[in-house]
């Protein structure tokens, strides 16, 4: 009757140990080693089929270049084109593929992605900083609780004690 109710599905202990672990393509060794056989890889893939309009139409709705290299970046390592660190390499010059691609296609208005929002690090933007630090540590100070003596491991007396075990004056009277 136990076994009705609870059906096993997972998988055995250990079973990683015998199964054949080539199974997957991130599991081999990659496809492509060389930055420019990757790049050609990446062009003829955006040129064919129609794949490179739809990521244009991705950018020209508003997705960020950096966004869609990633996913391109992505797909070939879940492909087994290439590794992790080798898609770090050719992250940037796939970027500039694709810029230049939205640029062919006539996208004058694109995101790259980038934060170029940042204020500059001026004095007066430190002195700004300075100031709202000043302001908040003040802020802290006026809503910090009375110092007592002693600190923060030192041994309450015992009202304070009966006061956090929730104690009263009549559960005191009741106990003894």
């Amino acid at each position: 009757m136990a076994t009705e109710l609870f059906e096993l599905n997972g998988p055995i202990p250990g079973a990683n140990f015998t199964t054949d672990e080539r199974n997957y393509p991130w599991h081999r060794p990659p496809d492509i080693t060389d930055t420019d056989d990757a790049l050609d890889y990446i062009a003829e893939k955006m040129t064919g089929d129609n794949v490179g309009f739809r990521y244009m139409t991705m950018i020209e709705m508003g997705i960020s270049i950096a966004a869609v290299t990633d996913m391109l970046i992505t797909l070939g390592i879940a492909d087994g084109k290439w590794t992790p660190d080798f898609a770090i390499l050719i992250a940037g010059p796939t970027a500039r593929l694709l810029e230049i691609m939205a640029k062919s296609y006539g996208i004058t208005e694109y995101e790259m992605g980038l934060d170029n929002n940042a204020p500059e690090p001026t004095a007066a933007f430190a002195k700004a900083l300075a100031e709202q630090d000043e302001l908040e540590a003040e802020a802290i100070e006026e809503n910090a609780p009375e110092d007592t003596e002693g600190g923060l491991m030192t041994m309450p007396d015992q009202a304070e004690q009966d006061m956090m075990l929730g104690y009263g004056t009549e559960d005191e009277a009741e106990s003894e």
